[in-house]
């Protein structure tokens, strides 16, 4: 069943959290919506995706009525965290250690911190072969297929279980690095495996810089067995349920791939999962009219923000895992939305330091054993625990009364913390609040102003467990004057933006050359290009989707001669006409990023980019009529710490709340999923989709 089908069947997102599994149905013909929520089950992830499907069995959703499912989740950037993957052997051009070496340059010349990350292979598991290409691609030492052979058994010998290959030069030229993939290949046949774990590092990036190429396959190799083991056990149990559509996993760059493209390239899947609610806020922006968004995701154990100007998010094509403050982390190159992300959520650990400082994560409780509260196993306490205890959340349930909430335990929970600090546990939980707060507004620092950006000209798009508990906070500290809260239900916000995602693949190639005005510059563009576009189609004509139907994005990679790092510039769709036009695209983009541009200066194209995209359209969002009153949604009134003292608060039913409401803060409205907290300078509005809009009181809705 193709995508584009317009039958009568089910639309399924899956998103796995650190704490819950969210699946979100959508009916193509009737536009009926169905989710779910879950307690995720770590580290069997598919088991918690079971118990999500049988509870949307019990609504009336069966897997076998669905076209396709979309998946998004977090095995592959879980498993290089914890350092629970595969035993990588790794085998490379004599003469090289680039993995070793690394980066000379230190982005801090002060940090007296500084260490160099250790690689994912040691020099026991890596093995040096007899070639070399030149950077013209040009052979100049052919390689050699016996020492060669021998790499591969030596490794096999040592127990790898998955494989990289990554030799000198090979993005201009691959010939070396796919004949020794044929050879590993037909070693491990005769060894009785049909199905070998071995990455090449010019099929996942044809752009130079060799040490962040071979990075990327390594940690290609070192996921990949357990990503393909979760996959095939996910597909398994869908198998059983009776789907036989396309199951899909969500990309890094905001699109999706086939499961079995993904099984193939697990790393261009590593921050799949958040990437949805970006592109889900982007989508809800532009039918409000609103062009510049902040979006927040604030989940059970880590906050993510992305930052979308003219509804467009950055995409990079370098990433860096593990990157702090202190840490250089690992490169990959692939490309990702420009998304970052905090150790902090709702099940976020709260703790004194030696110091006698208020902590909060990043060390979470997840699932189990859970926030105190949850009456589970937990005992530490987490900010969960602290909201219950401030009076922001609901003292006996959330998720509309099927989680029960022990107000007593979160209390207990956070007697240590409390005693440490002198204070008594309403005010631990409400320092907790604002310690959470602060480390969420230097997050939104992080993807605006250090990157140019005034947050004041954005509205912030609150989503997850906890982002629109923390969103006023971080406006009032920004001066943000605008805060919406979608009408999907927060807590499955991603689930849902997995839904609309498109089907993309893209190519990116080193092809170095000088901007010359004239017609052969042109043509030799325009050639490149067209080369890119060929093979993207052919990709898309495997998965059984006609070419026809691909619109076709192309950026370039520029900078001025000498320079070392260069500028994405998307080109205009068609055939370059005018090579003037891309020369003025990059001196703009360049003056705009660096306050300056050398007009009479050398271009010099470094990477050409091809996207190819298979639009999908996305659920409807229709508006609600005005129903009910006020007093409907009046659920009664909460003593809730704030501002230094407990003041009393009106609580509101969300989801009772009529299409015209407008509540005064502070007070607390309380959805399925969520909990929104209206500070004392904001007004809210439900307006008539059923988002919540919180505006500066006294200021307009934003456009």
């Amino acid at each position: 069943m193709n995508i584009g089908d317009s039958l009568d069947y089910w639309r399924i997102g899956i998103d796995i959290g650190g704490a819950f599994t969210d699946l979100y149905a959508v009916n193509a013909k009737s536009g009926e919506n169905i989710w779910v929520k879950v307690e995720s089950t770590p580290p069997n992830f598919e088991e918690g995706v079971l118990q999500g499907i049988m509870e949307l069995e019990r609504s009336g959703v069966h897997v076998r009525d669905a076209a396709y499912i979309i998946h998004g989740q977090t095995v592959v950037v879980n498993t290089i965290i914890t350092r629970s993957g595969a035993r990588v052997g790794f085998i490379t051009t004599e003469g090289f250690d680039a993995l070793e070496i690394q980066r000379a340059n230190r982005r801090d010349l002060f940090n007296f911190k500084y260490r160099k990350p250790l690689p994912f292979v040691s020099k026991y598991m890596t093995e040096w072969v007899n070639e070399r290409i030149d950077s013209d691609g040009s052979i100049y030492k052919p390689l050699d297929e016996n020492e060669a052979e021998r790499a591969v058994n030596f490794l096999l010998n040592r127990n790898a279980e998955s494989l990289a290959i990554g030799f000198i030069n090979s993005y201009v030229n691959p010939d070396h690095e796919i004949k020794t993939k044929e050879i590993a290949e037909r070693i491990l046949r005769e060894k009785g495996i049909e199905k070998p774990f071995i990455t090449v590092s010019s099929d996942l990036s044809r752009e130079w810089r060799e040490y962040e190429r071979f990075s990327t396959a390594v940690l290609n190799a070192y996921v990949q067995p357990i990503f393909v083991r979760y996959l095939e056990k996910l597909e398994s149990i869908l198998r059983k349920k009776g789907f036989h559509g396309i199951f899909y996993i969500t990309l890094s760059s905001g699109g999706v791939v086939t499961s079995e493209y993904a099984k193939n390239y697990p790393i261009t899947t590593i921050e799949g999962g958040p990437i949805s609610g970006i592109i889900g806020g982007t989508r809800l922006a532009s039918l409000l009219g609103i062009r510049n968004i902040i979006v927040i995701d604030g989940g059970s154990t880590t906050t993510k923000a992305g930052l979308a100007k003219d509804l467009a998010p950055r995409v990079h094509t370098e990433y860096w895992i593990e990157q702090d403050e202190w840490n250089a982390g690992y490169p990959l190159r692939v490309p990702t939305l420009d998304i970052h992300e905090v150790g902090l959520g709702g099940t976020s650990i709260i703790w004194v330091d030696d110091e006698g400082n208020l902590r909060v994560g990043p060390e979470a409780a997840g699932a189990r054993p859970g926030p105190a509260c949850y009456g589970v196993s937990g005992s530490k306490p987490t900010l969960t625990d602290a909201y219950v205890v401030a009076g922001y959340l609901n003292p006996k349930c959330l998720l509309g009364g099927k989680l029960r909430i022990f107000k007593d335990k979160a209390f207990n929970a956070l007697q240590d913390v409390a005693k440490s600090l002198g204070l008594d546990a309403v005010e631990a939980a409400y320092g907790a609040i604002m310690v959470a707060n602060d480390l969420a507004a230097n997050l939104i620092r992080q993807i605006s102003v250090k990157k140019g950006y005034d947050p004041r000209e954005f509205t912030l798009v609150a989503h997850g467990g906890a982002g629109p508990m923390f969103t006023p906070f971080i406006a009032e500290e920004l001066q943000v004057s605008s805060i919406m809260v979608p009408t999907i239900p927060s807590g499955v916000f991603n689930a849902w933006g997995m839904i609309g995602l498109d089907i993309r693949h893209e190519i990116i190639q080193t092809n170095m050359m000088l901007i010359r005005d004239s017609e052969d510059s042109m043509d030799s563009i325009n050639r490149f290009f067209e080369e890119l576009e060929n093979k993207v189609k052919e990709i898309f004509r495997d998965e059984g989707i006609d070419p026809r139907t691909i619109e076709i994005l192309k950026y370039l990679d520029m900078r001025y001669e000498g320079q070392a790092h260069a500028l994405k510039i998307q080109c205009l769709s068609g055939k370059l006409r005018r090579v003037e036009d891309v020369a003025e695209r990059f001196h703009e983009a360049h003056y705009n990023e660096y306050g300056f541009n050398l007009p009479k200066g050398n271009i010099e194209i470094v990477n050409f980019h091809v996207v190819g995209v298979h639009k999908v359209t996305p659920p409807n969002i229709e508006k609600r009529a005005a129903q009910g009153s006020l007093k409907d949604a009046y659920l009664g009134e909460r003593e809730a710490y704030m501002e230094s003292e407990e003041v009393l608060v009106p609580i509101y039913k969300k989801e009772n709340l009529p299409s015209d409401a407008i509540l005064k803060g502070p007070c607390i409205i309380e959805g399925d999923t969520s909990t929104v907290i209206v500070t004392h300078g904001f007004k809210a509005i439900h307006d008539e989709y059923g988002n919540i809009i919180l505006i500066k009181a006294g200021g307009d809705s934003p456009e």
